[in-house]
C-alpha cells in the first residue's frame, strides 16, 4: 500500500513511517517542517538512503493547505494518514485563530484533495482532548465530546469534518484519538509535553515544571505501541472511532518520582500552580480496538521512561 503521511516527519509521524516501511509498504513524508527539526531530519534520511527501506520513502515538503501540491502528491496513494496539526493547548488558549486555520482549514483543503485525487481512506490523529472533563472512567469511544480548550475545539471540528466527507463522498475514515503519546524521538519546537520536558530538567538537574502539583492523572501510551495502531487500522474500512492508550491512569507527580528514580537523584520541582484549558483525569478504554484489530500496548511505563530518557542522554551527548 502507498501511504501518504501529512506532519511524517514528526515525532509520532517518524514511528508510524518505520513501522510501515518495515511492513512493506511505500511511504510519502508530507511535511512543512514548521515544528520538527529539518537538518536533523534530512540528515537521518540521506544517512539511511541506501537500505531497502528508505528506497520506498519520499519526502516532500508542502504545507497541508496548498492544495495543488498536495492533489500532485496524493498521485497513485492508497491511503492518508493526517498528523499535520499544532498541539500546544497553552499556546490554543492565547491563539486560537492559530488553531483553527491550520488544524480546521488545513483539513478542509486535505479532505478536499483526496476527493479530487481519488483517495479513498484517511486514518487521522486525533486527541482524547475532545472527551473534555470526563463523566466518568476510563473512557469509551461513545462518551459525549466536549471542549475544554481550543485546541480540542480544533480536534472535534476536524472529526466532524472527516465524517462529513465519509457520508458525502464515501471516504473511509478511521479517528484514531490518542491519549499521552511520550517515547524516544520527541523534541518539538517549542517543547510543551510533560515527559520530555522532565527528562530535559532532570539532566540539566534544573528544577521541573509542574502545574496543579502533579495530581493530573493522565493515560501515558508509549509512542512505538501508538504507532502500531496506525499499521493495525490501515484495512478496515467505513466510518469507525478508536481510543488508543494503555488502560491506566497515573498522576503527574508519580510520573516525576519514576524519572527520579531513573536518574538517581531527587528532581527538583518549581511549582507553576494551575494552568487554564487542562483538565484533571482522564485514561482510555482501548478495547475496542483491541477487539476490532488485536493490537495491545505492549511497553510498560517504566520500560518506556527507561528508553526515552536513554534516547534523551544519547541526544545531549
Amino acid at each position: 500500500m502507498k501511504v501518504l503521511i501529512t506532519g511524517g516527519a514528526g515525532f509520532i509521524g517518524s514511528h508510524i513511517s518505520k513501522q510501515l516501511l518495515d511492513s512493506g509498504h511505500e511511504v510519502i513524508i508530507y511535511d512543512d517542517f514548521s515544528t520538527s527539526d529539518k537538518s536533523s531530519f534530512l540528515s537521518r534520511n540521506s544517512q539511511e538512503s541506501e537500505t531497502n527501506n528508505e528506497k520506498r520513502r519520499t519526502i516532500i515538503e508542502g504545507n497541508v493547505k496548498d492544495s495543488k501540491l498536495l492533489i500532485n502528491s496524493l498521485t497513485g496513494v492508497d491511503a492518508v494518514i493526517h498528523m499535520a496539526s499544532f498541539i500546544a493547548v497553552e499556546e490554543s488558549v492565547k491563539d486560537p485563530y492559530k488553531y483553527i486555520d491550520n488544524n480546521v482549514l488545513g483539513t478542509t483543503v486535505l479532505l478536499d484533495s483526496m476527493v479530487k485525487a481519488g483517495v479513498k481512506k484517511l486514518v487521522f490523529s486525533s486527541s482524547a482532548t475532545v472527551y473534555g472533563e470526563p463523566e466518568s472512567l476510563p473512557i469509551l469511544e461513545d462518551a459525549p465530546l466536549s471542549a475544554a480548550n481550543p485546541y480540542a475545539a480544533s480536534k472535534i471540528g476536524m472529526e466532524v469534518l472527516c465524517e462529513a466527507f465519509n457520508k458525502t463522498h464515501g471516504l473511509d475514515v478511521i479517528i484514531l484519538r490518542y491519549f499521552n503519546p511520550y517515547g524516544p524521538g520527541e523534541n518539538h519546537r517549542p517543547e510543551t509535553h510533560a515527559i520530555p520536558n522532565f527528562i530535559k530538567a532532570g539532566l540539566e538537574k534544573k528544577v521541573v515544571p509542574l502545574f496543579w502539583k502533579g495530581e493530573q492523572v493522565r493515560d501515558f501510551i508509549y509512542v512505538e505501541d501508538l504507532a502500531s495502531a496506525h499499521v493495525a487500522v490501515l484495512n478496515l474500512s467505513g466510518y469507525q472511532v478508536f481510543n488508543v492508550g494503555s488502560e491506566a491512569g497515573v498522576k503527574i507527580i508519580d510520573i516525576l518520582n519514576k524519572l527520579s528514580d531513573i536518574f538517581g537523584y531527587k528532581l527538583g520541582v518549581e511549582d507553576l500552580g494551575e494552568r487554564a484549558g487542562d483538565v484533571m483525569a482522564n485514561y482510555a478504554s482501548s478495547k475496542k480496538l483491541r477487539e476490532t484489530t488485536g493490537w495491545e500496548a505492549k511497553v510498560s511505563l517504566d520500560e518506556g521512561l527507561r528508553k526515552t530518557v536513554d534516547w534523551f542522554k544519547l541526544l545531549k551527548s
